[in-house]
């Protein structure tokens, strides 16, 4: 039999299907199936929030440390800084809070809204930035923080 009579009946598609996802990169099989835990450690010093995890938490998302600092600066409206593996961020910011952020930060700038992946890049041509997904090639646009 030929692929196109295959396909005409359901055993045959399936196969060919079956032969699809066979011949996929195991990356691109399971592509929403990963997940990453976030666990901020938080100081409170005087009026004061320090983030003392922040550097590790930029590298599980495979992202700039300074860029997820702009973010939270931007989203909690208090002035922050990167001081070696340390974010110190201005004002009193409640663990359920930075928690929230990441979790806004991921869903903007680190998830692929077409295939939930979480193996993305920002890229940036002219002008503009974009979310690539390195799993299934979407490009999507991000804000310029």
């Amino acid at each position: 039999m030929s692929w196109e009579e295959l396909i005409r009946m359901k055993r045959g598609y399936l196969k060919l299907l079956d032969e699809v996802l066979a011949s996929l990169p195991k990356s691109a099989r399971g592509a929403g199936d990963r997940v990453i835990v976030l666990n901020p450690e938080i100081l409170h010093e005087s009026r004061r929030t320090i983030v003392t995890n922040f550097r590790g938490l930029a590298e599980k998302l495979n992202r700039d440390s300074s860029h997820l600092a702009k973010f939270i600066a931007k989203e909690s409206g208090r002035p922050s800084s990167i001081e070696g593996e340390r974010l110190i961020i201005q004002g009193r910011l409640s663990l359920e809070e930075l928690r929230r952020l990441l979790e806004l930060y991921v869903r903007e700038f680190v998830k692929c809204s077409i295939c939930g992946g979480l193996d993305t890049k920002i890229t940036s041509e002219r002008r503009l930035r974009f979310l690539v997904c390195e799993i299934c090639g979407a490009k999507n646009p991000v804000r310029k923080l």
